[in-house]
């Protein structure tokens, strides 16, 4: 992958949202990026700034329910990009 963040920022996979809802009735764009965005849970680390000191790439995290991601596409993936600081933790 040629693309780096920068600073304390991390690079993660996108979280997996149900396109549908229980009863089969498709969401909208507004409904799963809101779901994405609040989405609390384990995601595993693509990259990570040159500032990062906690969390390297590889790593499996923990974020908070109100992390700020921003969406990036790097190489037709779709992966999100947030900030040290949303991390909660991280698993050995």
């Amino acid at each position: 992958m040629n693309y780096f963040p920068l600073g304390a920022t991390l690079l993660i996979k996108a979280p997996k949202i149900a396109e549908k809802t229980e009863g089969g009735i498709l969401k909208s764009d507004a409904m799963i990026k809101e779901e994405r965005m609040s989405w609390d849970g384990t995601v595993d680390v693509i990259a990570a700034g040159p500032d990062c000191r906690h969390i390297s790439a590889g790593m499996k995290v923990l974020l908070q329910t109100s992390a700020i991601m921003h969406p990036v596409l790097v190489e037709g993936q779709e992966l999100l990009q947030v900030e040290e600081y949303s991390v909660l933790g991280y698993y050995l």
